[in-house]
């Protein structure tokens, strides 16, 4: 949280609590200037404050959906530190290859646990596959199915929108069924 977003809260908190009236006399006139007087919760503006300056770590997906996982379980974070390689990605990211757990790792997730997190975005990725046959407009390549079942397949496009979210993938996507695409060389990264 920055010191703006804890600004709104605490604006968001206030309550009206009276009016008070201002009285300047001049030589010849009275003024009166009424002013609303707020109030926001001492507890309110607490919180607030210890929040600042507290940046929610990024986490990969993987160790975000284990951590909402362990939660739904009633773990206490001692035991979700404990138990890191009870699934096998969250123990390959937080142990290095000699089974020493990295520290860095460790901290984020206790921070994840404590603090909140934010999820890391994937890099996305075109593919095209070259076709020496193929004419000048076409272009063979991976593409999201239009069903929603999140398929990739391979297909051939007039001119592809490469803009288009169909035809960014992750990493994983590409890899799950056109590992070899992948090996090739055949994604690029979009920027």
């Amino acid at each position: 949280m920055n010191k703006q977003e804890a600004i709104e809260i605490i604006e968001q908190d206030k309550i009206q609590v009276g009016r008070l009236v201002e009285t300047n006399s001049g030589a010849h006139s009275i003024q009166q200037k009424v002013k609303s007087v707020d109030y926001v919760p001492l507890e309110i503006v607490v919180n607030t404050i210890d929040k600042i300056g507290l940046k929610k770590v990024v986490v990969p997906k993987y160790v975000a959906e284990w951590i909402e996982e362990c939660k739904r379980s009633g773990w206490h974070l001692e035991k979700v530190l404990y138990r890191l390689d009870d699934d096998e990605k969250v123990g390959d990211w937080a142990y290095d290859e000699n089974d020493d757990l990295i520290p860095e790792n460790v901290d984020m997730i206790a921070r994840a646990w404590l603090d909140g997190y934010e999820i890391e975005q994937e890099k996305l990725y075109t593919v095209e596959i070259p076709n020496p046959n193929a004419n000048k407009w076409n272009a063979t390549v991976l593409k999201r199915r239009d069903n929603n079942d999140n398929a990739i397949e391979l297909c051939v496009y007039v001119r592809p929108d490469f803009s288009d979210s169909d035809f960014q993938l992750t990493e994983s996507e590409i890899k799950q069924d056109f590992e070899w695409a992948w090996d090739a060389g055949f994604a690029k990264e979009v920027e």
